[in-house]
């Protein structure tokens, strides 16, 4: 009788970044943390070498290039699970933290699932997903804090470089979306998957650990305000008007936090990019909520198990 492996529930995609020693640690802490039904995959450009002769327990996966969204598609276009996690440099798997984040799958309209990330020393919250405010778009939820309870509703979308994806839905919207920066790829999926009726739901008890209180996507710049605000113009079919009065609200409100300024004014020369996303932006991609097939629940590791000895026989 033939043997097939077991389809798995979830495909764990580690995109290799340049920092291979911030790789490895995100790579052991989900080794050390087992998950059943899951396979683990790694992406590259085909200059990573295995120096710990992983291959019996991890898939490697090549992509074209090193851009970061070329890596991660190359991964969901591999996997095998109905559901995708992408893990990016730095991230730290913990015990049962993607048990909470498949659940709220059993939504149909769940397309992304938004893990905690915490201080991995003194636990306060670095990002519960990302919420846009008067100060910046795009921003750390609940940044410093301890509990998401009182505003979990302010919650608004997942950091790509972090989050679970139904996989159709995220093979779709890397076709719909050709970019380098992983930040603007996570707004501008956030809208395109939103305009397919998909929703975004945050995992409070689903935990990563990173090392440090700030992400790094998050650090203020002005090609961060220029990129945001570019994607949040080219979905809501504003211009120059609007990204003035946001840079100059922004810079009010960020008046007491000077790194912000810079920030605010990118916001405000956004529509400087305009011509350049509008070229790289194919909604018509995106898979639609309304024809993928619910999910009512997500099957469990013996489920998984048993569904290649039924095709066997």
């Amino acid at each position: 009788m033939p043997k097939f492996p077991p389809i798995p529930r979830l495909s764990i995609v580690i995109p290799i970044g340049r920092d291979i020693a911030a790789f490895e640690s995100t790579l052991i802490s989900v080794l050390e943390n087992p998950t059943d039904g899951s396979e683990i995959l790694v992406c590259h450009d085909g200059s990573y070498q295995d120096p710990f002769e992983l291959g019996d327990e991890i898939r490697f996966v090549i992509a074209d290039s090193a851009n970061p969204l070329e890596l991660i598609s190359a991964g969901a276009s591999q996997a095998r699970g109905r559901l995708v996690h992408v893990l990016s440099d730095g991230l730290l798997a913990t015990s049962g933290w993607i048990d909470e984040a498949l659940e709220e799958f059993e939504a149909y309209d769940c397309g992304v699932v938004t893990p905690v990330i915490r201080h991995e020393t003194n636990d306060t919250i670095v990002s519960a997903g990302w919420n846009d405010s008067v100060g910046g778009l795009c921003q750390s939820a609940n940044q410093g804090q301890q509990t998401v309870e009182n505003s979990k509703p302010k919650q608004s979308g997942a950091y790509l470089q972090g989050s679970f994806w139904r996989r159709e839905l995220l093979r779709s919207l890397t076709d719909a979306l050709t970019s380098t920066d992983l930040l603007e790829a996570s707004y501008a999926f956030h809208h395109l998957a939103g305009q397919a009726g998909w929703k975004c739901s945050l995992a409070s008890e689903s935990e990563l650990l990173y090392a440090n209180e700030t992400l790094p996507w998050n650090e203020p710049s002005m090609s961060r305000g220029m990129r945001t605000q570019c994607v949040k113009n080219h979905f809501s079919q504003s211009g120059w008007s609007r990204s003035l009065s946001a840079a100059l609200w922004s810079a009010i409100a960020s008046v007491t936090r000077p790194g912000q300024i810079v920030e605010a004014i990118g916001r405000g020369l956004a529509p400087t990019l305009s011509t350049s996303l509008a070229e790289r932006v194919r909604p018509n991609h995106v898979a639609s909520c309304d024809q993928h097939e619910t999910i009512v629940s997500m099957p469990s590791r013996t489920q998984a198990l048993e569904q290649p000895l039924r095709r066997a026989a």
